[in-house]
């Protein structure tokens, strides 16, 4: 064979390879969240079409009243139908979404200074020398205080903080998502200030940052219980690198290539402008939990004091970094950025509510569960709470879309049976934050695997025992809860 036909028949073996490779991808690419809402959307058609329509006598308030069940004419939405009523949906999340999004934009913008990542960087810095433990537990404290206050899918950019280290200290890439990654959204999801605000923006019945002192406490048992798993991976991987989850070993290749790099100056380079602005981001939610809790700025100016709070924090930070008007909106703009998806997500899961609704099946289902929760504990009522939005939370990777599609249909149900609404927001923020680290529909999940060069089965192989162990402390928290009597006292 000539060496031209040798080429040839490498080029086309290449291509061949190629194409497979690509198939492959394309055969593991999810939808994207919003075209899962939509499909969500159509599926609630569906089922006002094969679920029979029912009813509840409600009292003045407009609230159900159990043992009133009974069946009405069948009302099915069809598709096109379904798509006018996003306006409905749009028009039911106004007050959410635009919260989102000036919330988001002011955070975003604040992150996108840099003033964060560079005392991160710092830290890196300054305590190399005392050994690889002290370094991984200082970083993943540093993430998990971090998410007590802050989330959102831009987070993901502290990752590449975890992959500096984990290569100076030669680990592999899960290390570099379990000590950023991990604990930035295991603390938002289980947070005061985390996924439970956001359930309070959803229903406000419940009044904002409540509870705050009892969720603290859920807080530090969920950090103290994966920052101990943390630490046993660590330490075996440290013992003996092949006993990594990672199914490669190229990560081993490029530790011995990149673990002798030294860190830019720049990196390293803090001045006193990036600590005052780190001092906003931190003080911010304190000063919000402390208004709303001691001078009920909520209950006298309403919601809109959050956009006023993080607004002036976001101009404040901009004014010490010296940045021109110009710079401040462009930053605040590209905050909000990442916030869209969510808003979109938002609307359209209100819509799914707004279906259900038209479709007179909600009643239906609300009486399904009912009945089947009748003569369960309040606790156990809480556990299950837990366990089904945890499920439901793969197919909608939101938290804030799932609860507005939860709330409305469980609430009743809760209430019936005896669990209280904090306790009802405790559930779902549990299921709907926590789920979101193993699911392969969420966009910050994936992001943060390729920016760590990681890979999904080994996340989740990583993730699995850890999650498993989150459902059973989080039941037992809930049940402990509930059994108490619990209800945002503390």
């Amino acid at each position: 064979m000539s060496e031209s036909s040798t080429t040839s028949y490498q080029n086309t073996v290449n291509q061949t390879a190629n194409q497979t490779s690509i198939k492959t991808k394309r055969k593991l690419e999810l939808p994207h969240v919003l075209l899962m809402m939509l499909l969500m959307m159509m599926f609630a058609c569906f089922l006002t079409y094969i679920i029979p329509a029912g009813t509840f006598n409600t009292d003045k308030d407009g609230s159900m009243i159990q043992g009133t069940y009974h069946a009405i004419a069948q009302h099915p939405v069809n598709p096109f139908y379904a798509i006018t009523l996003i306006l409905n949906g749009g028009t039911q999340s106004a007050q959410t979404v635009t919260l989102l999004l000036f919330i988001g934009g002011a955070m975003g913008g604040i992150l996108q200074l840099n003033s964060v990542t560079k005392i991160t960087n710092f830290m890196i810095y300054r305590f190399e020398h005392v050994g690889a433990l002290p370094l991984i537990i200082g970083l993943f404290s540093l993430m998990a205080f971090i998410g007590f206050f802050i989330g959102g899918d831009q987070m993901i950019v502290f990752v590449t903080l975890g992959v500096i280290l984990v290569r100076r200290l030669k680990l592999d890439p899960i290390m570099a998502l379990a000590i950023t990654f991990l604990p930035l959204y295991m603390a938002f999801s289980v947070s005061p200030s985390g996924m439970a605000k956001i359930g309070q923006i959803l229903y406000p019945d419940v009044s904002l940052y409540s509870g705050y002192g009892g969720r603290a406490i859920m807080y530090l048992i969920f950090l103290i219980v994966t920052l101990l798993y943390v630490i046993w991976y660590a330490r075996r991987v440290i013992k003996n690198p092949d006993n990594s989850m990672m199914t490669t070993k190229v990560w081993q290749q490029q530790n011995d290539y990149s673990s002798n790099e030294a860190m830019d100056l720049e990196d390293r380079k803090v001045s006193w402008r990036d600590y005052i602005v780190v001092s906003l981001v931190v003080v911010t939610p304190i000063i919000l939990a402390l208004g709303n809790g001691l001078l009920k700025w909520t209950e006298r100016y309403g919601n809109g004091v959050f956009i006023t709070v993080f607004g002036l924090s976001f101009v404040l930070a901009y004014i010490v970094k010296g940045k021109r008007p110009s710079e401040m909106v462009d930053g605040f703009l590209e905050g909000a950025k990442p916030m869209l998806v969510v808003a979109f997500a938002i609307i359209m899961a209100n819509t799914i509510s707004v279906i259900l609704e038209k479709g007179q099946i909600l009643s239906t289902i609300v009486h399904g569960l009912t009945t089947q929760l009748d003569g369960a504990s309040s606790g156990v009522v809480s556990v299950l709470v837990f366990f089904v939005a945890t499920i439901f939370n793969f197919l909608v990777p939101s938290g804030s879309g799932l609860m507005s599609v939860m709330v409305p249909i469980l609430q009743p149900v809760t209430t019936a049976l005896g669990v209280n609404d904090q306790i009802l927001l405790t559930s779902l923020s549990f299921g709907g934050g926590l789920g979101n680290l193993i699911t392969p529909t969420l966009g910050a999940t994936i992001g943060a695997i390729a920016i760590a060069k990681a890979n999904f089965g080994s996340w989740f192989k990583f993730m699995a025992p850890l999650f498993i162990i989150w459902m059973i402390v989080g039941g037992v928290i809930l049940y402990v809860f509930t059994a108490i009597g619990w209800s945002g006292g503390i």
